[in-house]
């Protein structure tokens, strides 16, 4: 029975029509979303974006703020569907990584009250005077940075449009994606419009509220530097110099912020943090002129990964080239498993510790399949992207492969949990 159900409630979501079993099932996937831990630091934001502006508008800046919030995710049907998975791609780049560091960065600067972006703060002494259009676009980005915490749950709906796009772009089934995601976007704001509503039900503010202020602060900084960690990684640095580099760049913006004795702290900080971005462009300068670019580029996890034929990770052996996989398959007549690993993907890293954590899991990887790790960095990967049987790859990892010997698909997923399916399906081959 369970099976059954499950197998209705894919159909639904899968399907290229619009039916109310999938409105209803998209909006409780994403209100089950919207209660992950990792959302729970947007509450208290929403909340105190929200107070100054409900006293004379009990239900319409709420309401608008949760539209905006859907609208965002109804914005990446849009992108996955026109793009084929290019945003995605976007994502791999170091550079990018870099970027987003720098904003989180500043972002945490700004919680913890040391910026000042009137954009996010509206008119406190008039909630009259703030536009609705404001409101709007806070709520689509309160989708924004919800987005990487119910990154599962929209791969899985958006792998039904690409699977769609195998003969070009077509308008109907992108709307329809576009429309699911949408209601997915409705179920996981309401927390955020029962919060923006009942709001002033929360305790009220106070030196708590201060706490709680610096510890978001803190977090948001933390994800900073795992951004740059990522983007180091990327590069083919060390990681240890990421946490180096991070921690000098903290230590001289306190000192230039701490140098300057007058002044509000706000424009304090500004003028910290563009002395610094001066100082940290110039570094940059030197050395790229020193090294040279095309140095500083070779140092991709890409280059010379063909002289690596195996990676080992506690007791499981990872083989990294496709002929030795397909010949060793053959000789001993095992399923090949093949794990799409990107160094950005923080599932993909969660999976490789469940591998050897989890020892069902690690007895059955181990006796029972050939192991193949391919990196989003690897030539190879573009083979299986561009394969019309695989459009998960399309849209983001981890993503999960069993062959057999030929290379013919017996399983496939990007659920990292799915323990069951995938040992179910190496031992049934």
């Amino acid at each position: 029975m369970v099976s059954e159900i499950q197998t209705f409630i894919e159909s639904q979501l899968s399907s290229g029509s619009f039916s109310l079993f999938s409105f209803f099932f998209l909006a409780l996937g994403g209100l089950l979303a919207g209660l992950l831990p990792c959302v729970y630091p947007l509450y208290p934001i929403t909340a105190g974006i929200l107070k100054s502006r409900v006293s004379n508008h009990k239900w319409s800046h709420p309401l608008v703020y949760y539209v905006g919030l859907a609208s965002m995710y109804a914005v990446f049907g849009l992108v996955a569907g026109f793009s084929g998975g290019a945003f995605n791609s976007f994502l791999r780049y170091p550079e990018t990584q870099v970027l987003l560091a720098i904003l989180l960065f500043v972002l945490g600067l700004s919680v913890a009250e040391f910026l000042y972006f009137p954009f996010f703060a509206g008119d406190l002494r008039n909630s009259a005077n703030v536009s609705y259009a404001n409101t709007f676009f806070l709520g689509v980005g309160a989708g924004l940075l919800s987005s990487p915490c119910v990154g599962p749950v929209v791969v899985s709906i958006l792998v039904q449009l690409i699977a769609y796009q195998t003969e070009g772009i077509r308008l109907v089934p992108i709307l329809f994606t576009s429309l699911k995601m949408f209601v997915f976007g409705l179920g996981l704001g309401i927390p955020f419009l029962l919060i923006g509503v009942f709001g002033f039900a929360l305790p009220k503010s106070g030196k708590w509220m201060k706490s709680v202020q610096w510890i978001l602060a803190l977090m948001i900084l933390y994800f900073s530097f795992t951004y740059l960690e990522k983007a180091f990684g990327l590069w083919g640095l060390d990681a240890s110099l990421a946490a180096k580099v991070f921690l000098i760049w903290t230590l001289a913006l306190s000192f230039l912020y701490l140098q300057k004795k007058e002044g509000l702290p706000c424009e304090k900080m500004k003028h910290s943090l563009l002395q610094l971005g001066a100082y940290t462009s110039l570094v940059i300068l030197i050395l790229l002129l020193q090294s040279g670019v095309s140095k500083f580029s070779s140092a991709s996890p890409a280059a010379g990964f063909k002289s690596v034929p195996t990676e080992v990770h506690g007791n499981l052996e990872w083989f990294r080239s496709k002929e030795e996989v397909y010949r060793i398959a053959k000789e001993t007549g095992k399923p090949i498993f093949i794990d799409f690993y990107a160094d950005w993907c923080t599932n993909c890293k969660e999976f490789q510790k469940l591998t050897l954590t989890n020892q069902e899991w690690n007895e059955t990887f181990k006796n029972k399949a050939i192991l193949w790790k391919i990196y989003d960095t690897d030539p190879i990967f573009e083979e299986f992207a561009n394969n019309p049987n695989y459009p998960e790859l399309k849209i983001g990892l981890p993503f999960f492969l069993i062959l057999d010997a030929d290379g013919k698909m017996i399983y496939k997923s990007n659920d990292y949990l799915d323990t069951k399916g995938m040992i179910d399906a190496i031992l049934k081959f």
